[in-house]
């Protein structure tokens, strides 16, 4: 793989996580949320899509982020909605 190849495939990732990123933020999955936090949530995410994990595993990566990595209890948020709106997001990239 050249340079150039390699330079694309990077841009593309950190427009991906960007996009992303603003997609969790504006979910508004609980008030407050640290943007550290959902920066370190978009990528967890992003891997695992461009792994090309399906949305069962989206989903299971999404509640434990939020209850093991934020501490939520999963009544707080909504792990079927959440994943439903990226898997949307990333197929319509």
């Amino acid at each position: 793989m050249d340079i150039n190849a390699i330079n694309i495939l990077i841009n593309e990732h950190n427009t991906n996580f960007e996009q992303l990123k603003k997609l969790i933020i504006s979910m508004n999955i609980t008030s407050g949320m640290d943007k550290n936090f959902c920066a370190h949530f978009a990528e967890k995410v992003l891997q695992q899509l461009e792994k090309g994990a399906d949305k069962p595993k989206i989903q299971c990566i999404i509640e434990s982020e939020l209850c093991v990595g934020y501490g939520l209890y999963r009544e707080e948020f909504n792990s079927e909605k959440i994943t439903n709106e990226i898997m949307y997001w990333w197929e319509s990239r």
